[in-house]
């Protein structure tokens, strides 16, 4: 290129990124709402997204904020989810040429997938993978279907360094895989703008009364498969138990201290879930203690307020840990996943063994013990939040993978005939892939043991019910 085709390159102004953000999910997820608007208002980009149906929290708002959006089908985990996912891959491939979308960004496992394979196939300049956590790399069937298809992405995002070691076990480094993290709207989280919430007064509690919150959705019980982490496997992945168990320990030192499990259960499975906790506490006889005032629309006002801020999952991104810091709230968290990028111990906050609640509870007691060193440690970790965990940090290291990658192709436009070519080169390996989801991980791991499952309880009910098991029955009665 000429000094003169330089001069009017640099001049002319970039034409603007067409992106779209993909999740399945329609409830939840803000930070996809939140990250759309910013790319648009601070960056310029012409922004859309594709979530997981048509009504729901996220879908609100979206709308609220003017963001166009298309609801789409992402469940795969049975035989006939897979056929559907294949219907989804040709729906988005359409709508992503013919929208001439420059950067596809896909959250979320079941929508990385999906998405991935739409957008190689539809030849998207950028395609792009955010990991919300490092969940999936550590489940045997997500982790080995991410393999077979992460090439196909520009590069992966991965959201805590957990998730970043785990990359580069793929094989994936570098540039490849840039961290971002999710990071909330600072402006909603601002202990210098934002009153208390006045719990204390609201439920007729002393001025000084000790104050221990968690902010979580409770999410159900996780089933024993290959889709999960085994550390999680039958358990609440929050660690709301755990918090509970907790508590009889923090009381023999704080006999007042009150504790709040703000939220709401994920879906009428997480109510169930959600329900088990209450009973856990009745049956510990922990009423008194331990409330449950649902969903908070104010959780930062009553973040604002609170002496201690807890998150005790058994596996998790750094999740609430960034709001409650942001507040200035001292934090204690479990020793897990994405939670000790934001919560570094004894300088930001103070760290637990997972699924250990006596040495939770010891780490709640140490902030309660010593409130000075604990303000001062919530003032050190917002500190750190300002710096690398905000929505604007977030929109801005995003917005700069996109260039990077966009400007490195001189091409402008689709091509049809490379369209093609992938397709008919990913054909054997989608093939394979179909069969060992659908016959390896689901029929011979799920479905084969279930069956025998059911087959042992019905033979045991047919055996007791033979003149032999009835008499056998009588005779130990008369023996009794």
């Amino acid at each position: 290129m000429s000094d003169a085709e330089q001069n009017v390159s640099r001049s002319t102004p970039r034409r603007a990124l067409k992106v779209c953000h993909v999740v399945a999910t329609a409830e939840g997820g803000r930070w996809v709402a939140e990250q759309l608007r910013e790319l648009r208002d601070r960056h310029g980009c012409e922004v859309s997204a594709v979530v997981g149906g048509r009504a729901g929290s996220l879908v609100e708002m979206l709308r609220a904020e003017g963001i166009p959006y298309h609801a789409e089908s992402f469940v795969f985990s049975s035989p006939l989810g897979v056929l559907r996912a294949a219907a989804a891959v040709y729906r988005l491939a359409r709508l992503f040429r013919r929208e001439r979308v420059d950067v596809v960004q896909s959250h979320l496992f079941f929508s990385m997938v999906v998405a991935r394979l739409a957008a190689w196939l539809a030849d998207v300049p950028v395609r792009l993978a955010m990991y919300a956590s490092p969940f999936h790399l550590e489940a045997h069937t997500s982790l080995w279907i991410d393999r077979a298809t992460c090439r196909m992405d520009s590069a992966l995002i991965p959201s805590c360094e957990r998730s970043v070691e785990l990359c580069r076990e793929m094989g994936v480094r570098g540039e490849s895989a840039p961290l971002v993290y999710y990071g909330p709207d600072e402006r909603r989280f601002d202990p210098d703008k934002i009153e208390p919430a006045g719990i204390r007064a609201q439920f007729g509690w002393p001025p000084d009364t000790p104050l221990v919150v968690k902010v979580a959705y409770f999410y159900p019980r996780l089933s024993k498969s290959r889709w999960v982490p085994k550390v999680v496997h039958n358990r609440g992945i929050k660690g709301h138990g755990d918090l509970v168990k907790a508590v009889p320990h923090v009381l023999a030192e704080y006999p007042d201290a009150k504790f709040l499990l703000v939220g709401s259960g994920w879906g009428e499975a997480g109510e169930r879930y959600k329900r088990e906790v209450e009973a856990l506490v009745r049956e510990m006889g922990l009423e008194e203690s331990v409330l449950f005032p649902g969903y908070r629309a104010d959780a930062n006002r009553i973040l604002r307020e609170a002496d201690v801020a807890v998150q005790a999952s058994l596996h998790d991104n750094p999740a609430g840990t960034i709001e409650s810091l942001l507040m200035e709230c001292p934090t204690v968290v479990t020793r897990v996943g994405g939670l000790v990028d934001t919560v570094r111990e004894g300088e930001t906050g103070l760290q637990a063994n997972p699924n250990d609640p006596r040495d939770l509870a010891r780490r709640i007691v140490e902030m309660l013990r010593e409130p000075e060193r604990a303000r001062e440690m919530g003032r050190a970790g917002r500190r750190l939040m300002l710096e690398r965990f905000t929505l604007s940090r977030t929109a801005e290291d995003l917005y700069k993978l996109y260039r990077r990658l966009r400007d490195s192709q001189t091409r402008q436009f689709y091509d049809p005939l490379r369209s093609l070519w992938r397709l008919l080169s990913a054909l054997p390996v989608l093939a394979y892939m179909a069969v060992r989801l659908l016959f390896v991980d689901m029929l011979v791991h799920a479905y084969v043991p279930g069956f025998f499952r059911r087959l042992g309880r019905l033979t045991r009910r047919l055996r007791r019910r033979t003149p032999v098991a009835r008499a056998g029955g009588q005779l130990r009665n008369l023996e009794r």
